[in-house]
């Protein structure tokens, strides 16, 4: 074994772990270069209109209200935070005051660049926190970095990567946070601005605080440690509250519930009288076959919520996890009364290997969920994703069409790539050749991502 293949692949990346590390940041930048230079509107890649909350709060003067545009009922961080942008892009660029093709917008996405950064660095610091060097850490950082979803929505206004960085950010520090021998005070102050800032960002954000009390009640901590820990969850959930509960109470004078929407949504948001189209979506097939005639453009056109397979559960959210599932790349899947994004001249071949291969690390997730049950350090990291999932899956089943969505749980994406390196390491302790070949499997999809991203960006 010392001598095998494996183990000198491993000592050669140990050795170059750096010059390694350092070479996928920069291919990263350059995709990411490449999708902002390239990009067919000034406001990146979006389904929901989020920009418009921005251009009613410079119009208006004020916080816009739900009914001034689709997206203004969402709490107001993103808008708030784009604004100073949106005003310097109006005194460079001028333009019309709204609309799709305000040029000022352009100086707002660049947040969500900066949201896709903190993201990647948070998600790397969280695979160091676990200890994984050499092929692990390489393997785990390229996953990240190539994510499609991620790097798609890294250009693009909406409060979805936003709310990505600050989650990322607020699982980081609340795994330091429950290794502490003392809850300091400091620590627990910084949780519970994040936690407050992603409460204020979408409603999602109130996972946070909920994820924060169930890690803290479930951790092994010492009897004598244990009070100390409860106080700093109570002043990180003060802080929270603090920061974050301005528009829940608003909603509740202004509609009476604290989760207010337009459209559909509500009916997601919904406490009391919720609508259930749980029979409508599939939670029992992978329809790859149909995923892979959707990209060779052998499914009819029109919106992606007009083929019968988009409400496959899995095969959307793999879709959408491992591609665009041509939302932006076929004119007619946006179902937007204009064709906003025009046909991107994408290889049906790269996006094919890329779907396919994706499997893998979604088999390895799976693998290293069941084998590392036990393991109490894994945990929050456990909590996290079946309450996000709980969370979510009970607000899609309330809606009949466009709740399917990767980019609304992607902060669930250092879990899914801590749990794909635990399965790899599971399966090369458990056999050579089967980890060798799954390691071979996932530099292919590395290597397969990097020239789809480069296709999609420049197409």
């Amino acid at each position: 074994m010392a001598n095998s293949p494996a183990a000198s692949i491993e000592r050669w990346t140990r050795r170059h772990q750096s010059a390694l590390l350092l070479a996928l940041v920069v291919l990263g930048a350059i995709l990411r270069a490449l999708l902002v230079l390239r990009s067919p509107t000034p406001y990146g890649y979006v389904f929901d209109f989020y920009h418009e909350a921005i251009q009613k709060l410079y119009a208006l003067g004020r916080l816009p209200v739900a009914a001034d545009c689709w997206q203004c009922y969402h709490p107001p961080l993103l808008p708030l935070l784009g604004l100073p942008l949106y005003a310097l892009g109006k005194a460079v660029s001028g333009g019309p005051a709204a609309g799709l093709g305000d040029p000022a917008l352009r100086f707002v996405a660049p947040l969500s660049l900066a949201c896709g950064a903190i993201t990647a660095y948070y998600s790397y610091r969280i695979l160091r926190l676990y200890r994984f060097r050499g092929v692990e850490l390489i393997v785990g950082t390229a996953l990240i970095l190539i994510f499609p979803c991620l790097l798609i929505s890294s250009y693009g206004i909406e409060a979805d990567i936003l709310l990505t960085a600050l989650m990322t950010a607020f699982l980081y520090y609340l795994l330091k946070f429950l290794h502490l021998r003392r809850a300091h005070p400091a620590a627990a102050v910084r949780l519970g601005v994040l936690a407050g800032l992603a409460c204020a960002t979408k409603y999602t954000g109130v996972l946070a605080p909920a994820i924060l009390v169930a890690a803290a009640v479930t951790w092994k901590t010492p009897p004598r440690l244990r009070s100390s820990l409860t106080r700093g969850v109570l002043l990180a959930i003060v802080v929270c509250v603090a920061i974050g509960s301005w528009k829940y109470l608003d909603n509740v004078r202004q509609h009476g519930t604290p989760f207010f929407a337009n459209g559909s949504a509500q009916q997601g948001f919904s406490i009391s009288e919720r609508p259930s189209f749980w029979r409508r979506y599939d939670f029992t097939t992978l329809r790859l076959g149909r995923l892979l005639r959707l990209v060779w453009n052998e499914e009819r056109r029109g919106p992606l919520t007009d083929l019968p397979f988009y409400r496959s559960v899995w095969t959307t959210m793999h879709a959408m996890a491992w591609s665009d599932m041509t939302l932006f790349s076929d004119p007619s899947r946006h179902g937007y009364e204009r064709e906003i994004y025009p046909r991107k001249a994408i290889y049906p071949e790269l996006v094919s290997s890329v779907l396919c291969l994706g499997l893998v690390p979604d088999g390895l997730a799976i693998a290293g969920v069941v084998v590392t049950l036990r393991r109490r350090a894994l945990w929050p990291l456990a909590l996290t994703a079946v309450i996000t999932w709980t969370v979510y899956v009970a607000w899609f089943v309330a809606q009949e069409s466009w709740a399917l969505k990767t980019k609304y749980i992607l902060f669930l994406l250092p879990i899914y790539v801590v749990y794909t390196l635990l399965g790899l390491r599971w399966l090369r302790r458990l056999s050579v050749e089967a980890g060798t070949i799954a390691l071979l499997l996932l530099v292919s999809l590395i290597v397969s991502a990097h020239l789809y991203l480069l296709n999609f960006a420049w197409g």
